[in-house]
């Protein structure tokens, strides 16, 4: 462990932090129409704010004119207890160091064009380029990296716990412009629409550009699909915000591979993988026993400490005993800190 005193490091921390950041985005004007997802976001952003832990993202430093959003989620598949939803919110502006050293580390990883993904975390050359990967993360992209998880027994965030919820959901789609959608997978735009809406009214800056890049998912499964899902994280914004944006736009991955956007939809990626699996495995056997694929390690104790750019959050939503959704932000502390870990004397103005 290094305590660093570096002032140019102190400096360029001081200016990537959000000072004096206001948790209080959902409007009493609206009040009833939220849903307790956003309700448990901004909750626990508050208990973090008024315990002096919040630490987030100034996305206007450095002049940065665009929020980029990359977002990618995890657990439909059948062994997992949890549905995760991973976005890194991220200066645009300020990610080409991120990009060349990146180029770099692939070069000299082999990685090719390959996609960094959980999914392919089996591969030698993958889990070698891991710790790099987190390092640049960390140190180069100023952002939040903010996840969601969610326990599949909660059917809706959005209504009550029957499908009746989710046919309305995508009735209201249909009916509202925004494309047809199964029903269970209208109740995963509105989650993700709505999770984005809420970090771009708290992170974002008045006459900001947004950028917003999802994988190729049953919710945006082609650029027409994913134009109706900007169209309805547009709709929604106005429940969060009274900011005016620039040019709200996005896209897939494109055919021709791009690692730079790759790279960056990658963290959200790893994060949704890393995450489900952990809690899916910690629910059957316990937390003294849980087991991830190798590499998911290196996400989980990464995601215990912020970077000198990137700062992480997590909250957790379950089914009580007695029906109610309960909620909770979640820490991860390794049990040993890393020793490339190196803390930085900063402290947050009020």
């Amino acid at each position: 462990m290094k305590f660093s005193f570096d002032p140019d490091l102190i400096v360029r921390a001081r200016q990537l932090i959000l000072h004096g950041p206001n948790p209080n985005v959902l409007r009493p004007e609206h009040e009833g129409q939220y849903s307790p997802l956003v309700v448990a976001i901004e909750t626990e952003l508050k208990k973090r704010d008024a315990a002096g832990l919040l630490l987030l993202p100034d996305l206007s430093a450095l002049a940065n004119s665009t929020v980029g959003i990359f977002s990618d989620y995890g657990g439909e598949d059948r062994p997992s207890s949890y549905l995760t939803y991973s976005f890194l919110m991220c200066a645009w502006g300020s990610l080409a160091t991120f990009w060349g050293k990146m180029r770099q580390l692939r070069a000299d990883c082999r990685l090719g064009d390959k996609e960094i993904e959980f999914k392919k975390f089996g591969m030698g050359i993958m889990r070698n380029a891991l710790p790099s990967y987190l390092d640049l993360l960390n140190g180069y992209v100023p952002g939040l990296l903010f996840t969601i998880v969610v326990e599949k027994r909660i059917s809706s965030l959005f209504g009550p716990q029957d499908r009746s919820t989710h046919e309305a959901l995508s009735k209201r789609l249909e009916e509202q412009g925004f494309g047809k959608l199964k029903p269970k997978i209208a109740e995963k735009a509105f989650r993700v629409a709505h999770t984005a809406a809420f970090l771009t009214a708290l992170l974002g800056h008045e006459g900001q550009k947004i950028f917003w890049m999802s994988d190729h998912d049953a919710i945006c499964a082609h650029p027409k699909a994913h134009n109706y899902l900007l169209s309805l994280f547009h709709n929604v914004l106005s429940l969060y915000t009274s900011h005016q944006f620039g040019l709200i736009g996005g896209a897939l991955p494109f055919s021709e591979r791009s690692t730079d956007y790759l790279d960056l939809l990658s963290a959200a990626d790893v994060v949704a993988g890393s995450i489900g699996q952990y809690f899916t495995g910690r629910d059957k056997v316990g937390e003294q026993n849980v087991c991830v694929k190798e590499g998911a390690e290196k996400i989980l104790v990464w995601l215990g400490h912020d970077g000198l750019a990137l700062k992480k959050l997590c909250v957790q939503l379950r089914l009580g005993d007695n029906g109610a959704i309960q909620f909770g932000a979640i820490g991860f502390e390794p049990k040993q800190t890393p020793d490339m870990v190196t803390f930085l004397p900063i402290h947050l103005c009020r």
